[in-house]
């Protein structure tokens, strides 16, 4: 039975952001049923789809014929011609004329994912969340450290020396418990737009699976936890009814304040 339970126990490092080396200051642990769950790559692909059509727009318009200027004369005679009938030179079948079947944009391809599949995964296996942190963290590419906001310096070649010391690859993500970080992490990340910052709710499939290596604050572990253990394990309902009034104020809001003049958005 001891061995059992030993078996269950999962572990990782803990390091921190004050040196440049890296330096492990505890250990931290972690629950089973969020970073060891059997991969299922159907479900990962099916929500990374899911997230890329929605971030889709097409904002292409194509004139129909009574949206063209002009072509309100009809250009010859209906009969004894010898040409065909024409009513219009803005029809669809003269060169400078509209299109008749053509994109009526602006389009999107947003559709609703059900809720089973986007946070339990179908037929309630595992979680789609929970499959990409398993494998984020099987390919050492899931570091914990104890505070983002002990960052030493706000010099931008001291983060990229440190990803090259700590060997983080290309791309870094830093999640973080509220988007409240030091300043000087915060400085160092405009530099380079390789490197970003996410507090915890923004964390999503699409970002884990984009960088490279992904840093979770030890904060900003406990919620993560706290959240999807409480979405596997609840006995209400899943699929509430959602209401646009009670949430309109907060989505129009969302984004208050987040205009950068330098860099677009992204995630």
């Amino acid at each position: 039975m001891h061995l059992l339970l030993l078996f269950f126990q999962f572990k990782a490092f803990v390091s921190t952001l004050k040196e440049k080396q890296e330096t492990r200051v505890g250990i931290v642990d972690l629950h089973p049923d969020i970073f060891r769950v059997s991969p299922r790559i159907d479900i990962l692909h099916q929500n990374v789809v899911w997230q890329q059509k929605y971030r889709n727009v097409i904002l292409t318009k194509q004139l129909t014929r009574a949206e063209m200027p002009g072509g309100g004369r009809k250009p010859w005679p209906q009969k004894r011609t010898g040409r065909s009938h024409a009513g219009s030179i803005r029809t669809h079948q003269f060169i400078r004329g509209g299109f008749s079947k053509g994109v009526r944009g602006p389009t999107n391809f947003f559709y609703v994912l059900p809720n089973q599949k986007r946070i339990m995964g179908e037929f309630f296996l595992v979680i789609c969340l929970c499959t990409a942190l398993t494998i984020k963290l099987a390919q050492n590419g899931l570091q914990f450290v104890d505070s983002l906001n002990d960052f030493p310096e706000n010099d931008p070649k001291f983060l990229f020396d440190m990803a090259e010391e700590r060997n983080w690859g290309y791309s870094v993500l830093f999640i973080n418990d509220n988007d409240k970080v030091g300043s000087n992490l915060v400085t160092c990340c405009e530099e380079y737009p390789w490197f970003n910052i996410m507090p915890i709710y923004g964390l999503n499939v699409f970002s884990i699976l984009k960088y490279d290596t992904v840093i979770l604050s030890i904060p900003a572990l406990k919620i993560l936890e706290e959240r999807l253990l409480k979405h596997m394990h609840q006995t209400g309902p899943i699929n509430k009814k959602f209401k646009y009034i009670e949430w309109k104020e907060r989505i129009l809001n969302e984004a208050e304040g987040e205009d950068h003049p330098k860099w677009s958005p992204f995630v």
